[in-house]
């Protein structure tokens, strides 16, 4: 596909040449909506987790990335850090999601008006009673294939809307999550695999759907398994920039090793407060707007 298109990124791995990102702001450590949000932990110092995501930015810039930023927030969304739950950016436009967690819904308009205003067309936008939280719950295997989580987060009637505005140019198949930790803590589909090459894949197996797993093994996709503790780290949650060119977040030096040896190159940063304490990282912190395809 050539390289003139705009936008598109209907894969994981493939060279990212342009991202949407939300640097944490008032909204991200606000007290009142972070008790409201669902969190129990110490309150962010704003400082710190800016400087993490400022990080991160840093990485995707050397990288080559441009980096567009979405920019006033309303005060109550202390989630739009995480904004690839707020969509994917297809061939054809942009599907919005309707959040699945009823404190962050309203983030998915920040993010549509965001995406008009870099002329990306408004593919479809699902309706209730549809939820579904964007790139979180949904792998491109490939190019033609999309994987969706069944959660909490994302329900039948987002998968029947979206089976009705992809296919048959483009294959969903949803695979059941278990219930983990119940509907306070988000599991999603990104939660347990990132996929970081054709042929190479980071996976926390304890909680991936048996017939995913067959699935990527019948690609012939290598997975590496994170440990308990790993995965307490985010060390599931990976953003391939390109193929093999990974970020992910600090304190996990078995996968990172792992990773080496297969040839990645991995930059880690730093992840307290925008990383562990919200069960989230690079990925849910990137909207992928445009990559380049073999």
């Amino acid at each position: 596909m050539s390289t003139e298109r705009k936008y598109g990124a209907q894969s994981m791995y493939g060279t990212l040449k342009k991202a949407l990102i939300h640097r944490p702001g008032p909204e991200f450590s606000d007290h009142d909506n972070y008790r409201k949000f669902g969190f129990t932990g110490p309150f962010p110092v704003l400082e710190e987790a800016q400087h993490e995501h400022d990080v991160f930015a840093s990485y995707l810039k050397e990288w080559g990335v441009e980096v567009e930023y979405a920019e006033d927030c309303p005060l109550e969304f202390t989630g739009l850090t995480y904004i690839t739950d707020n969509g994917i950016i297809t061939d054809k436009g942009a599907i919005i999601s309707r959040p699945g967690k009823p404190q962050r819904i309203g983030e998915e308009a920040v993010v549509a008006k965001k995406l008009l205003s870099m002329d990306i067309p408004i593919r479809y936008s699902v309706s209730a009673p549809g939820t579904v939280e964007g790139g979180g719950e949904t792998i491109w295997l490939d190019h033609d294939t999309l994987l969706i989580g069944n959660t909490y987060r994302t329900n039948d009637a987002a998968y029947e809307q979206l089976k009705k505005v992809l296919e048959p140019e483009i294959k969903v198949i949803p695979f059941q999550l278990p219930s983990y930790l119940g509907p306070g803590t988000v599991l999603h589909l990104g939660s347990v695999c990132s996929l970081l090459d054709k042929d190479l894949a980071v996976v926390y197996s304890k909680l991936m759907p048996i017939a995913m797993y067959r699935l990527l093994e019948e690609r012939g996709i290598e997975m590496i398994d994170i440990t308990d503790e790993e995965f307490a780290h985010s060390a599931s949650n990976i953003l391939a920039v390109a193929p093999r060119k990974l970020i992910m977040l600090d304190g996990n030096p078995r996968v990172k090793e792992e990773l080496e040896k297969r040839g990645c190159e991995v930059k880690v940063m730093p992840g307290n407060w925008t990383g562990y304490d919200r069960h989230a990282g690079p990925t849910c912190m990137t909207m992928s707007v445009l990559r380049e395809y073999e």
